[in-house]
């Protein structure tokens, strides 16, 4: 067996046991440090996990010599400083979503990689998912034609304590919604369509928590002619949610949607109603372990640093769909359509 690859882990919240226990899953890995400001969560995580070593500040972990390679978990704030700090001493880099609030961090994230010669890998888990890959298995057979469009609806309340932080709700840390949770809807469709055209958005602040602007409603126009229609909110109270719409695709040839449940724990079908009311189903297994969802994107990363494989989510898919998230706040704030070439520069 190859010799094996030392992590650290920087965070240790809720997010971190995806991370820590898809790790734990190989062999050829060993999780030798994590950090987190709450020393004693830190610690907590470190005994659950095996992990010898917890400090507080996570500038100690990157500066760890018999470190290879870290995944950074914490408030999108600072993903930019602990992803850079991280590559600058020879780290390869698994960073969670989104990958930055600007496209200067962006750039500066993937410029680090480049100089210090690492993988910068962004988790966009969905990339791994059976359930969205199914339909962008259907799509692309064209199964409902195209152009067509990918449509969304997810309301809820906002992530807090006790399983979460408060701060995805905080201005000085976080984006909203639109960013923390619309940019896995965005980077897929990208993955599915191709890149974005342009941006028509309203978003706005609905509910109690926090400063964020809360509820967000997008179009997107893609290249391809394709269209997602995405509406997104943590504007109700704790412990109410609203039915979620999607996803399901529009096409002039018909539509897709589900997920069905079919016989069987975890089978499922999405569902092709073409003319005529003419059914197709089309089955999955719906299973989060294994190749698929936090075990699949931890495997890809291991074999990226090892040069088996690549990302299938790099620094410039990163990116890319960071400029639909900022290029619909300046929608909103213009009261315009705005084409993703004519932000892309900017801060």
């Amino acid at each position: 067996m190859s010799e094996k690859i030392r992590f650290g882990m920087i965070g240790a919240g809720a997010i971190s046991n995806a991370h820590l226990g898809a790790l734990a899953a190989r062999d050829d890995v060993e999780i030798v440090c994590i950090a987190d400001k709450n020393l004693d969560r830190a610690k907590a995580q470190a005994e659950k996990y095996g992990i010898g070593r917890a400090v507080g500040e996570y500038e100690e972990l990157v500066a760890m010599d018999d470190i290879q390679a870290v995944v950074v978990g914490i408030p999108t704030q600072f993903h930019p400083d602990a992803s850079t700090k991280a590559m600058a001493k020879g780290k390869h880099v698994l960073c969670e979503k989104p990958m930055a609030r600007t496209l200067r961090e962006c750039d500066e994230m993937a410029d680090a990689a480049e100089t210090n010669g690492v993988v910068l890998a962004i988790g966009f888990v969905r990339r791994f998912d059976p359930d969205w890959g199914k339909v962008r298995e259907l799509v692309q057979a064209n199964k409902v034609g195209r152009p067509c469009m990918w449509r969304r609806i997810v309301a809820g309340a906002a992530p807090g304590p006790p399983n979460y932080g408060a701060w995805y709700s905080d201005s000085r840390f976080s984006n909203g919604p639109l960013d923390e949770s619309g940019s896995h809807d965005f980077d897929f469709v990208r993955y599915t369509f191709g890149d974005a055209k342009a941006v028509t958005a309203s978003t706005w602040k609905m509910g109690r928590a926090g400063d964020v602007l809360d509820t967000c409603t997008l179009i997107v126009d893609f290249k391809s002619g394709d269209q997602m229609l995405c509406l997104w909110s943590w504007g109700l109270p704790k412990g109410c949610r609203a039915p979620n719409l999607g996803p399901d695709v529009l096409g002039p040839d018909g539509v897709i949607h589900g997920p069905e449940k079919e016989e069987g724990e975890n089978e499922f079908s999405y569902v092709v109603v073409g003319p005529e009311g003419a059914e197709e189903r089309h089955p999955f297994t719906l299973v989060r372990t294994g190749k698929f969802w936090s075990q699949g994107q931890m495997d890809n990363f291991v074999e990226s640093i090892r040069g088996n494989e690549t990302p299938r989510a790099t620094a410039e898919d990163g990116r890319k769909t960071q400029e639909i998230v900022l290029a619909a706040f300046e929608a909103t704030k213009t009261g315009r359509r705005v084409e993703i070439g004519e932000f892309a520069g900017r801060a």
